[in-house]
């Protein structure tokens, strides 16, 4: 075998050490760690969902380009060429033959609306309403994917709140075993104290594995809502704020001043209101079919036949002709002098049939509804419907919003109150198992004893935990619709 000297072996030690070096760098650099503010900026710029809204407002833009250009008049060319055999008729000489030509038409003909009972205005009208609602549903969209991100950044926080407090309990459960392992060992406590507090270990492990894989989901979530493509809850995560305690701050406004000023910006109101106004122009629509219409039409058109010769002009013979007799005894002829132009037939040729054929034509064309199996007058009960169900929605939108916002304004409350409350039993409960913790190493109480008191204070601090975030989104989802930024 071959052996190679240890000044090598050196050199390349310390360079494959160096690239793993620069790999775990590079690895590392690549993690980046995302504000709140930046997420909603970068979900609001790439979400699906809101580019796909995007699309819907391409549309009806293009919808208000064709309405109005279909102001304007219309022109449309035509062209045919064919072969025909046998019996035809001649579209030059209109005459019935029986040969072997070829024939075409060539045409252009062209139409203006006049009148037709204010149809294609108020479909221009209706169609720039609608181009507004698409960008309202846009922004509908936007404030809808903001408050997801919100939320998704919350339940981050809120599990590594979570997985925090479990790490300090099994590290309290570690110590607590040590010290009854010791005490066993002194003959002061029963084994079945150790094996109790190793399940607990136990148990605490499994918390700990739960709530990593909670801040993993939401953390997922988040990257779902940002569209990031190359993104791992490995090289993603969050700024972790401070934030204030619910007890500190006291909300000085109310539910009622939150709706009024919701209800002046929020999309979904103006929405609605736009969707009126676009179903009342739909009245208008269906109501012009009960009008006259009235166009200006106009076309122009020439024909070629290879079956219709030209003849030439070569000038003239006399002939004559005996017409009668002056007696009938003797039989005098009559005769009648008269000159008879000499034609000689020849090819026509194509582009001068199509010049010799050229016809104009313009006129109007008008035409009175009388009687279509009542169908305009089904149209407009229709969009009449329409109307009074856009003003429904118009007030479910309203209420919706009003219920939202008492409910996030409600929940808010009671966050706060939960909070003070959760505060106090905590401080209890800490006392209580710190004596727990005391008498159980003394010997006073068993393990199920310890374990009620253990578990207040795990639920405690849960619930304060629990409290403190739900408040902290009610309240950021509240001067939300206020329209102020959300920050942390």
């Amino acid at each position: 075998m071959r052996r190679f000297p240890s000044a090598f072996l050196a050199t390349l030690g310390l360079a494959i050490g160096s690239h793993t070096l620069a790999l775990a760098q590079t690895n590392t650099s690549t993690e980046t760690v995302w504000s709140l503010e930046q997420c909603i900026d970068h979900a609001v710029k790439n979400n699906l969902q809101i580019r796909q809204s995007g699309l819907t407002i391409e549309q009806a833009a293009v919808d208000v380009k064709q309405a109005r250009a279909d102001q304007l008049p219309s022109i449309n060319g035509s062209a045919s060429h064919g072969f025909n055999n046998g019996f035809f008729l001649d579209p030059v000489r209109n005459q019935i033959q029986n040969t072997q030509v070829w024939s075409g038409n060539v045409g252009v003909n062209g139409s203006v609306n006049l009148y037709s009972g204010l149809q294609t205005r108020n479909t221009v009208k209706r169609n720039r309403l609608e181009l507004e609602a698409s960008k309202l549903d846009q922004q509908k969209v936007q404030n809808d994917v903001t408050l997801n991100v919100v939320t998704a950044y919350m339940n981050i926080l809120l599990n590594q709140e979570i997985l925090k407090t479990n790490q300090e309990r099994l590290n309290l459960t570690q110590s607590q075993l040590e010290r009854t392992q010791k005490l066993f060992k002194a003959g002061s406590v029963p084994e079945s104290n150790v094996l109790d507090l190793n399940a607990q270990m136990a148990s605490d492990e499994l918390n700990i594995i739960t709530a990593q894989n909670n801040i993993e989901l939401s953390e997922l979530q988040l990257i779902q809502l940002l569209n990031l493509t190359n993104a791992t809850p490995a090289n993603f995560s969050v700024v972790v704020p401070q934030l204030a305690d619910p007890d500190q701050s006291v909300i000085v406004f109310d539910a009622q001043d939150v709706y009024a000023a919701a209800e002046q910006r929020m999309p979904e109101i103006k929405r609605a209101r736009i969707r009126v106004e676009s179903a009342l122009r739909n009245v208008e629509i269906a109501r012009g079919g009960y009008s006259p219409s009235l166009s200006l039409v106009g076309s122009l058109s020439t024909r070629y036949s290879s079956g219709s010769p030209k003849y030439n002009d070569e000038g003239y013979r006399q002939i004559t002709d005996t017409v009668g007799f002056v007696n009938s005894d003797v039989k005098l002829p009559v005769e009648n002098t008269y000159l008879v132009p000499i034609l000689t037939e020849r090819t026509y040729p194509y582009f001068n049939q199509l010049s010799d054929n050229l016809g104009q034509f313009i006129g109007l064309n008008l035409n009175v509804p009388i009687l279509n199996g009542f169908r305009v007058r089904n149209n407009v009960q229709r969009s009449r419907i329409g109307v009074r169900s856009a003003e429904l929605n118009t007030d479910i939108a309203k209420n919706e919003l009003k219920q939202t916002i008492a409910q996030a304004y409600t929940d808010a409350i009671g966050a706060q109150k939960r909070f003070v409350a959760a505060k106090k039993q905590l401080e209890a409960f800490e006392q209580a198992y710190r004596n727990a913790e005391i008498r159980l190493n003394n010997g006073l109480i068993n393990n199920v004893d310890f374990n009620v008191a253990r578990n207040n204070l795990v639920k405690a601090q849960s619930d304060i935990i629990q409290a403190k975030y739900d408040y902290v989104f009610r309240l950021k989802f509240l001067e939300f619709y206020q329209g102020k930024t959300i920050t942390l």
